[in-house]
C-alpha cells in the first residue's frame, strides 16, 4: 500500500472519530442543579440565614434508614409545632429521580418517606422550612441502600 493511502486512512478514522464524539455528546443529557439557577442564586442569602438558624437549634436534624422508609427526625423544639416547609430529595447524577415533597411530621418530630420512591444511591437533602417566625435551612447526605 502505498503512503499516500496510509495518511488518507488515517484522516478518515480521525473524522470518523470526531463526528462519534460529537454525535455522543449531542445526545447526551446534562443538567443543570435547578433550571432557575439565577435566580436561586440571587435568594441565597436566605439559605445562609436558614442554615444559621438550623445551627442554633438544641441537635440538627436527623435522617435514619429502615428497611421500607426513610426517617426524617426534627429535634426536640420542633415537635408540637407547625412545619411549614419542603424536604428535596436531590439526585446529583439525574434529575429525573429528585424527590421532593412538603414536610409532614407526626407529633413526635418524624417524618416518613417510603423508600418505594427511590432508586439506590446517593442523595443531598436539602430540608427548608419555617417554624415560629424563623426560616431553618439543612443538607445532608444519605445513601439510599
Amino acid at each position: 500500500m502505498h503512503w499516500g493511502h496510509k495518511i488518507i486512512i488515517v484522516f478518515a478514522l480521525f473524522a470518523a472519530g470526531i463526528i462519534t464524539l460529537v454525535t455522543k455528546s449531542m445526545h447526551t443529557r446534562i443538567d443543570m442543579v435547578t433550571p432557575d439557577y439565577y435566580a436561586a442564586e440571587l435568594k441565597y442569602q436566605e439559605v445562609i440565614d436558614g442554615r444559621r438558624a438550623a445551627q442554633s437549634l438544641s441537635a440538627p436534624v436527623t435522617i435514619n434508614q429502615s428497611a421500607q422508609s426513610i426517617g426524617v427526625a426534627f429535634p426536640s423544639e420542633m415537635q408540637g409545632i407547625a412545619l411549614n416547609g419542603n424536604v428535596l430529595f436531590y439526585r446529583a447524577s439525574d434529575s429525573r429521580q429528585d424527590v421532593s415533597m412538603p414536610i409532614k411530621t407526626d407529633e413526635n418530630g418524624l417524618m416518613l418517606v417510603s423508600k418505594q420512591r427511590f432508586t439506590k444511591g446517593d442523595y443531598k437533602v436539602q430540608l427548608q422550612w419555617e417554624a415560629g417566625g424563623k426560616t431553618y435551612f439543612q443538607e445532608n447526605l444519605v445513601t439510599v441502600n
